[in-house]
């Protein structure tokens, strides 16, 4: 087998880069002002063409959304609170100067939330949730993530963390489909005031009901076999034995009270129910629950 000689010059070379790399000397060809750190926001469940999932009440990004995120890299600080826009293929626009690795064996602990009114800093949900109070009421939480500089993944994966209650309303013996289209529908009994946001897993607390009342967002068209159909976001809470749907028809007042274990929501969970309202009350009531669905109701 033939020999060959390396070059005295090259084995010289090789020792210095091995040199380097153990003295942390390659932290010198570091960009001067950082790497920018590039991030998603995802909605759990939703998928998109760009393999991104998106966002809001019917989960897509229209784009230029704001989302909150807390950063901080582990090793030093407290987390730094940032706002940021997302585009409509869920990816965040990140040129704050908080947004970057500072070396590359760096490690950030981000946090987020999204709520579509900007100006509601505590976490709670619109009274009157007719047009636009409803989306105003949704409100988001991305679980922390730990990432690095090779994370292959650095995807800010946001959850509901209110109820969703959608309530399909047909009529029965004695009241007519114009009767019911005129009735008045709310729900009562509850809190609108949300508990803490856990940062761990993105969902909020329980609350103890209340003496709130919401006024529901109209579906239109109703759901197939329907007059009218209802939804409102709450926060979590358990409205079993509680009145909750309240509906004022023809000059009678009638209540849905739901059994126990009918009414005990959380987080990012939607909850369906079916009522026959007729002339002497509320019947044929079919209740289920999606777990995790969030899909816009047909």
């Amino acid at each position: 087998m033939k020999k060959t000689n390396i070059p005295i010059y090259i084995m010289y070379l090789w020792a210095a880069l091995v040199l380097a790399a153990c003295t942390g000397d390659d932290d010198a060809a570091w960009p001067e002002g950082g790497v920018p750190l590039e991030l998603y926001a995802a909605v759990e469940g939703y998928s998109s063409a760009n393999a991104q999932t998106r966002a809001t009440t019917e989960n897509r990004w229209e784009g230029g959304e704001v989302v909150r995120l807390w950063i901080r890299s582990r090793s030093i600080g407290s987390p730094n609170e940032i706002h940021l826009s997302v585009d409509s293929d869920g990816k965040l626009i990140t040129n704050d100067a908080l947004c970057t690795w500072i070396s590359p064996d760096e490690e950030k602990i981000i946090y987020g939330e999204y709520h579509n009114s900007q100006a509601a800093s505590l976490f709670s949900v619109q009274a009157d949730q007719r047009d636009k109070g409803y989306q105003d009421s949704d409100r988001m939480a991305a679980p922390r993530i730990y990432i690095t500089v090779t994370s292959p993944d650095k995807t800010l994966v946001f959850r509901h963390v209110t109820a969703k209650v959608v309530v399909h309303l047909k009529v029965g013996n004695g009241v007519t489909d114009d009767e019911l289209q005129r009735a008045t529908v709310t729900f009562e009994n509850l809190t609108c005031k949300g508990g803490d946001i856990n940062p761990n897993n993105g969902t909020a607390e329980q609350v103890p009901p209340g003496t709130d009342h919401i006024t529901p967002n109209e579906v239109t068209p109703a759901a197939n076999g329907y007059v009218r159909t209802v939804r409102a976001l709450l926060p979590p809470q358990n409205m079993s034995g509680r009145k909750f749907v309240k509906i004022v028809i023809g000059g009678k007042t009638f209540y849905y009270t739901p059994a126990a274990g009918e009414a005990n929501f959380f987080s990012g969970k939607m909850y369906e129910y079916r009522l026959t309202v007729t002339s002497e009350g509320i019947e044929n009531i079919d209740m289920e629950e999606e777990g995790g669905t969030w899909q816009p109701v047909e």
